[in-house]
């Protein structure tokens, strides 16, 4: 299917999405005018109306969009696309967010001036039938998707059966997306066949070196190894070593496309014109809903989100052990949320006066972790004056904002955090080895056929 990575060859037949790609494609502008949309600009999804769509027999969701009214507009309008995108997103990370990504930014490539991504979230039960129960619940998944910046409105409770031009109707969207990864339904039939015969798909690149079955595989080495180093054996999973597994590579390209916002008509915040930077620090490794909640509540003490991300060596050095993934695969995810402006790679551990100076930081962030149903501190996220600040609960690695009384202490109600997902799964190690001894392979067999796909 060469018209479906974009690239060469025309469409069998046109549809509604195709003639209007190639009229935006004759129609682009010769010059494209930057307009910045404000400090806050694309840091928080709007609210969003809920409601109960059911396409056919075996498919009904739950769209989450802005009022009807203005999905029409979106609609009728040559110069929006609006575009979907599915998948389980368990253990988020940076295929998921790389993506949803290229989704967004391909339609904008070829001329579109809006481009609005629904994101598709399959149930519990679904990919428990498809794959195995998924490692985290519906609601967990969708706190992390929710806070993806390229991610406009939400499909939710979606079953695991064929993504159809027909629900592509129902939900205003011309084009259906997907990585080279081409699932297949329980039932035999492919997830898309009826959106590429109606010339509605979408082909996008799958990012190498990274899934959700890679991440557990790498849980599993390690703690088969004793925590420190992967083994060279999975373990009960696989015979599959650690460099057949791999990790996900950073271009220069790649990582600024992930920097830049997620509208290209729109100009990056800058940290030169910050009147308020804020600074967190921390590893954020397997991102999750806890990470979420921390850094959406510590982007409103100020204008400017900096997080300081510590090398996977220096993790080791004070941990005991590796982080699952590495410092640029943190990294992309963590440049994912669309409350982060910026990351500082190789952050030290403890937080220097010279990096608060570099920075011009004006508040540092504590994160402060809470079981749930126990009561939060009053106030937790008011701000105080520079004079009063001194939290961090005696943390060392804040001793020098603290003696600027520059830390102030952010309460965290979700009790996940990346130690806790960890033992999670180690609890669950013997169902995690059954699961990816069933999928590994099928996906190390994906490996080797694969053929080359343009990144958007």
């Amino acid at each position: 299917w060469p018209f479906m990575a974009g690239g060469g060859g025309s469409l069998p037949k046109m549809a509604m999405g195709a003639g209007r790609m190639e009229q935006r494609q004759q129609d682009k502008p010769e010059q494209q005018v930057r307009a910045h949309s404000g400090p806050d600009a694309d840091k928080v999804l709007p609210e969003l109306e809920k409601e109960l769509v059911r396409v056919s027999d075996d498919l009904t969701l739950l769209w989450h969009r802005p009022p009807i009214e203005e999905v029409e507009r979106q609609d009728r309008d040559p110069d929006t696309v609006r575009v979907f995108l599915n998948g389980c997103f368990d253990l988020m990370h940076l295929g998921h967010f790389n993506a949803l990504r290229q989704a967004k930014s391909l339609f904008y490539q070829r001329g579109f001036k809006k481009v609005v991504l629904v994101a598709g979230l399959h149930s519990d039960a679904a990919v428990a039938g498809q794959k195995g129960p998924p490692m985290l619940s519906e609601e967990e998944r969708l706190s992390v998707l929710r806070a993806t910046k390229w991610v406009d409105e939400l499909a939710t409770a979606l079953p695991y059966v064929s993504m159809s031009a027909r629900m592509a109707d129902a939900l205003r969207v011309q084009w259906i997306c997907h990585g080279d990864d081409m699932p297949v339904c329980k039932g035999g039939g492919g997830m898309y066949s009826d959106a590429i015969e109606n010339g509605r798909f979408q082909l996008l690149k799958r990012t190498e070196g990274i899934s959700t079955t890679q991440i557990l595989e790498r849980i599993l080495q390690t703690s088969h190894s004793g925590g420190s180093e992967p083994s060279s054996k999975a373990g009960p999973s696989s015979d599959c070593t650690s460099s057949e597994l791999g990790t996900a590579w950073a271009t220069t390209q790649r990582f600024a496309s992930f920097a830049a916002p997620p509208n290209p008509w729109n100009v990056a915040r800058s940290l030169t014109e910050a009147k308020r930077v804020v600074y967190i620090g921390g590893t954020f490794d397997l991102l999750n809903e806890g990470h979420v909640e921390l850094l959406e509540k510590v982007s409103r003490l100020g204008d400017y989100l900096l997080v300081g991300l510590h090398s996977d060596e220096t993790v080791r050095k004070h941990r005991g052990r590796l982080p699952v993934l590495t410092l640029l695969e943190r990294a992309m995810a963590v440049m994912s949320l669309r409350c982060v402006d910026d990351v500082v790679l190789s952050a030290p551990w403890e937080v220097s006066r010279d990096l608060l100076t570099t920075m011009n930081v004006s508040v540092v962030a504590a994160g402060c972790a809470r079981p749930w149903g126990t009561k939060r501190p009053a106030a937790a996220l008011q701000e105080a004056d520079a004079g009063s600040r001194g939290g961090g609960g005696g943390d060392p690695r804040l001793a020098a904002p603290r003696e600027l009384r520059l830390v102030v202490d952010v309460d965290v109600e979700s009790s996940i955090t990346s130690e806790a997902l960890r033992q999670r799964f180690l609890d669950s190690r013997e169902a995690i080895a059954r699961r990816n001894g069933a999928l590994l392979p099928k996906e190390l067999a994906y490996v080797e056929r694969r053929t080359y796909v343009p990144e958007s």
